[in-house]
């Protein structure tokens, strides 16, 4: 019976070897597709008012140059940045007022007050987006670098009546090396790892097969109707993920989104590894909250994670086939992860990223899954909140 047992295991995850390879496959061929597509023009007459939000809490090295290019890129000439902080004892108000006073026309700031039990991401948006008057309103994190290539992408995207919102897939670029060690090795490199080859790495997929379901932070811009359609941000107060909860209410309005195919650049900010280990268990738990189908089959969509316990199994009787077999799959997954980064960045990271990436497939992504399984609380930039499923947070702290 035991063996028996034993048999039916090893035959589920083979072949969940070979579906999630054949997966990865997928992915790879979509985003090669996805991403060489070149989008054209917006229309001249299409020259709308847009109105940028910028949540922002803390402050990175990054911060005050990025805002200031926010500043220099504007893409039509009715545009407004509205920077929103709870108080002005955020360590980013400094930066929010160089710019304002640099740029007193287009920049406003907004003081949204303290969030109390809200989640203070989307506190922010809200009082920023009940300041903003553009026809477009755009929702940019303080940490996306803008380009000229977005915004024009953005812009044609958005000139096609029927899409109501498009978000631009957030890809975090190569972390600098730190200085007297020969590779980055904080958490800042493995959040990289995870967004650019876990968690966005399906969106080109989604985008070609005509299923966007979901939106991601970073740059993601809506029509003012389609808010108004929706009343406000006011009801998603306590929501834990604004992309998320926003892209569920456009699918229950019928209202499509879209996939902008150009990347949202992201300047990483140093961290520690407990930090970075603490974001994709944030990540993590949160998408359980709200998709908890595609939270249960994350890991077996990773070769390296099913590989590795298959071949746990097979050694620990005695034959060896389970762990060459894995390793054959650990280069392929590497080849993959690099041919993925020269599409999307034009090149490779370093060779002791995607060994980091080894390391986050087969040992620590699972484990933090594990943990994301029965979290019941989540932490946000020192603050607390009790998740529950559907997505529903509160602070508790």
């Amino acid at each position: 019976m035991l063996k028996r047992l034993r048999y039916t295991i090893e035959t589920i995850l083979v072949n969940a070897l070979i579906l999630s390879t054949l997966y990865q496959l997928i992915v790879y061929l979509a985003n090669r597709r996805f991403w060489r597509q070149t989008p054209p023009p917006p229309p001249d007459n299409f020259m709308p008012r847009i109105s940028v939000v910028v949540p922002l809490h803390g402050k990175s090295l990054d911060t005050l140059a990025l805002l200031y290019l926010l500043a220099v890129s504007a893409p039509t000439d009715q545009y407004e940045i509205i920077l929103a902080l709870e108080s002005e004892e955020d360590p980013a108000y400094p930066a929010a007022l160089d710019v304002k006073q640099h740029y007193p026309q287009l920049v406003k700031i907004v003081i949204s007050g303290p969030a109390g039990r809200h989640v203070g991401k989307i506190h922010n948006l809200n009082a920023g987006y009940q300041a903003a008057s553009g026809d477009l309103i755009a929702f940019i994190d303080a940490d996306v670098q803008i380009t000229a290539e977005l915004w024009n992408a953005a812009l044609s995207v958005m000139a096609e009546p029927t899409i109501g919102a498009a978000f631009a897939p957030p890809l975090i670029v190569e972390p600098e090396r730190r200085i007297g060690s020969p590779v980055p090795t904080g958490g800042e490199m493995m959040i990289a790892l995870y967004n650019n080859h876990a968690r966005t790495a399906g969106l080109p997929f989604a985008a070609l097969s005509h299923r966007v379901k979901t939106m991601m932070g970073g740059f993601m811009i809506f029509r003012r109707s389609v808010l108004e359609q929706a009343g406000g941000l006011l009801h998603l107060l306590n929501e834990a993920a604004d992309d998320i909860s926003l892209a569920r209410v456009m699918q229950e309005n019928g209202q499509r989104m879209a996939v902008i195919p150009v990347p949202a650049r992201v300047l990483p900010e140093r961290q520690s590894y407990e930090e970075g280990r603490q974001h994709i268990e944030r990540n993590l738990t949160v998408q359980r909250a709200y998709r908890p189908w595609d939270f249960l089959a994350w890991p077996f969509t990773n070769p390296l994670t099913v590989g590795f316990m298959l071949g746990w199994i097979t050694e620990h009787e005695g034959r060896w086939w389970g762990r060459r077999t894995w390793w054959g799959f650990a280069a392929f997954r590497a080849a993959l992860a690099y041919e993925l980064d020269r599409i999307r960045f034009g090149r490779g990271f370093t060779g002791a990223a995607y060994a980091q990436l080894f390391m986050l497939d087969t040992f620590i992504s699972p484990v933090l899954w594990l943990r994301a399984l029965f979290r019941k609380s989540i932490r946000w930039h020192g603050r607390t909140y009790r998740i529950q499923q559907g997505g529903r947070a509160e602070r508790v702290d």
